[in-house]
């Protein structure tokens, strides 16, 4: 049994200012200036007029881009969506979003969609339901013969990685450029309710809290991660975020981010967040760091979502053509360094197929609203860069299947029913065999409800069919209170603490309830048998199981290998009744460009492509290969959010330090 880590450290089984550095000029560059190969647009941007055509047909998806950054900024999110996504379906189709709108299109009977295919493979997502589906590299563009902006360093992205990226860069005297596609900056980062690290941080210091045991040993604790990852990682990356993610934290702190402890020593969060819920919990985090980069001069380009890098003939990377408020295509020179930092692909069909089988597999959503399509990555592997990491995702429970159901495939985390799915129901497979739950509430041992938010995924990932199904009665709201899930599991209510931070629909779980019932994604029927049919399973399948679940509860003491708390223990009896199919909620891919562990992208031919740098989630390898949840803590030895923070810190470090031979103090 691999050691998991206690609270106490022990071991137990387990507007910015576009424009600044425009040049004196117009558009003057050679017309033919085109990639290496293949078309003048990368494979990845649409023209304007493509931009300009999506209109209320993508009411869906942005909804939840709104929540991404606030209700003020939905008409910024809507523009976003339009540059870089590879639409691979046929107008009026779902997830296309057409003009019209159209959702009158053929969604076959959920038994059809239900689990795997007949020959015992996954079953194929619905492409439409995704906002990409394109898996080829992005190839390179020329060197122009005139350049619209200049700059040392240049930033892709604007979220937790490519604001630190950008601040650090330009605290350590470099003139950056920060290019993000969304109107905002904060990205998906600003969501994010926890920043998890395993210590070496001064507030961790103040508490004598380390793992695996005090005082903090970076070589100790990435010599742990590596058993943990089947030394199928690369031990100097690892050690690197070993040794990096204190000192990213209170770097971040010199900079203005106000942390606190969270309610267990593991994680970090900023001050003045609320511990009501976690919508938008690191927003402060990534104000202060916009802050500190305009401070120093980073010079943010907003609504500019990048197409491609620009290589020399000598092969460096020395640039990259982004489409200025969407419209209008420019050259940047980056005469240093590029750094991508903009994000996985949790929102491209295509490369999940190709790269992380296993979320395409056994997630059944994304809850990353905003980009995630894969960009970067992609531009990367037009340079010639390798992959790490292969078949490694991180994701949370309770992903509900809308997309097989004609629905979108990325959706809001705090939508009431992907809430409502993580409570602990009676849950079997489709075969009828009940599946365990892992509580998220916090007892003695804090670090045990953290690691519940992962390890009951890949439970529900892992059956027969990779979905899981949720069924209770019609008194479900009765046994709401009782449940007392915490952390992202809470379901939110109007009256809890800051509640101005959720987007207006989902500040009553009640809604998004009633969004599931309405397109038949929670399924509520008058019979089991009717429930039974409709979900897909086998005749007395289900009904055989709830009969068994209904004597436990009648005993009021549960004989399963892993059984409910007997305060649990409700029975479905009463119509009407639910059900409804889930897998994973995937939330971090980690595949991704290959990195050695001063940031640089490493080469197909085991060299680095000079002048190119890639912070997590675009780069990989920080969990190894073949992670179904990226443990050791939600996503590697940090969490998503802090890993995207250190990425950033350590992309600017090194990309000064090796590119303009600055001295840097550690």
């Amino acid at each position: 049994m691999k050691d998991r880590l206690t609270s106490g450290g022990r071991l137990a089984g387990k507007g910015a200012n576009v424009g600044n550095s425009r040049l004196d000029g117009n558009a003057g560059r050679n017309k033919s200036a085109q990639h290496f190969a293949g078309s003048d647009d990368g494979g990845s941007v649409g023209d304007a007029s493509a931009a300009a055509t999506v209109g209320l047909s993508r009411r869906d998806f942005l909804s939840g881009a709104a929540a991404l950054v606030g209700s003020t900024a939905a008409a910024t999110a809507l523009a976003s969506m339009a540059p870089g996504a590879a639409f691979a379906e046929a107008p009026g189709v779902i997830g296309d979003w057409a003009a019209d709108g159209s959702k009158n299109v053929g969604v076959p009977e959920s038994a059809a969609t239900n689990g795997s295919a007949g020959d015992g493979s996954f079953r194929d997502h619905n492409a439409a339901a995704f906002p990409a589906n394109d898996a080829t590299p992005i190839l390179p563009r020329a060197v122009p013969t005139t350049w619209d902006y200049e700059c040392e360093i240049c930033v892709v992205g604007g979220g937790g990685g490519g604001l630190n990226a950008a601040a650090r860069s330009a605290e350590l005297g470099a003139d950056t450029i920060c290019v993000e596609a969304m109107g905002l900056h904060g990205g998906n980062a600003q969501c994010a309710g926890m920043c998890a690290i395993l210590g070496g941080s001064k507030l961790q210091e103040s508490k004598r809290f380390a793992f695996p045991e005090y005082p903090f040993d970076a070589r100790k604790l990435s010599d742990w991660a590596m058993d943990e990852y089947h030394y199928a990682a690369d031990p100097h990356l690892i050690y690197r975020i070993a040794e990096s993610g204190g000192i990213c934290i209170d770097w971040m702190a010199d900079c203005g981010v106000q942390w606190r402890l969270g309610e267990v020593p593991v994680y970090v969060a900023p001050k003045n967040s609320t511990l009501d819920h976690h919508v938008q919990k690191m927003k402060d985090a990534t104000d202060a760091m916009f802050a500190f980069g305009q401070r120093h001069g980073v010079d943010y380009h907003f609504q500019s979502p990048a197409e491609a890098l620009v290589v020399d003939d000598d092969g460096r990377v020395v640039g990259v053509v982004c489409r200025e408020d969407y419209e209008r295509e420019v050259y940047i020179h980056a005469t240093r360094g590029v750094i991508l930092t903009a994000g996985g692909f949790c929102n491209n069909k295509a490369l999940l197929d190709k790269y992380i089988p296993t979320a395409a597999m056994g997630c059944a959503s994304s809850y990353l609203t905003g980009g995630e399509t894969g960009e970067c990555f992609r531009m990367g592997l037009g340079a010639g860069a390798d992959v790490s990491g292969f078949n490694s995702s991180a994701s949370f429970d309770g992903g509900v299947d809308w997309q097989a159901e004609g629905g979108q495939w990325a959706r809001f985390l705090y939508d009431g029913m992907t809430q409502l799915s993580r409570q602990p129901w009676f849950t079997v497979d489709r075969c009828g065999n009940r599946l365990r739950y892992m509580d998220s509430r916090v007892k003695e041992d804090g670090a045990d409800a953290i690691y519940a938010l992962g390890d009951l995924a890949t439970i529900q990932m892992t059956p027969p069919g990779h979905r899981s199904y949720i069924i209770f009665d019609a008194h479900y709201e009765d046994h709401l209170a009782g449940f007392a899930q915490e952390h992202c599991r809470k379901l939110i209510t109007p009256d809890l603490e800051q509640i101005d931070k959720v987007p207006e629909h989902y500040r009553d779980w009640h809604h998004g309830v009633q969004d599931a019932l309405d397109a038949d994604v929670l399924k509520k029927r008058d019979t089991l048998e009717e429930l039974e049919r409709d979900l897909g399973f086998q005749p007395g399948v289900l009904q055989a199981a709830v009969d068994t679940w209904n004597e436990t509860c009648a005993r009021g003491e549960d004989d399963f290998m892993y059984p409910m708390e007997p305060e649990w223990l409700h029975a479905i009896k009463d119509p009407p009744f639910y059900g409804c199919r889930i897998g994973g909620n995937l939330y971090g891919t980690k595949a991704g460009l290959l990195i050695n562990d001063e940031m640089q992208v490493v080469s197909t031919k085991g060299t680095v492509v000079p002048g190119l740098y890639a912070g997590w989630h675009t780069a990989g390898g920080a969990c190894g290969e073949n992670s179904y949840i990226g443990d050791p803590i939600l996503g590697s030895l940090l969490g998503d959010v802090s890993l995207a923070f250190c990425g950033g810190y350590l992309c600017g470090t090194f990309a000064v330090q090796n590119e303009l031979g600055s001295e840097v103090a550690k």
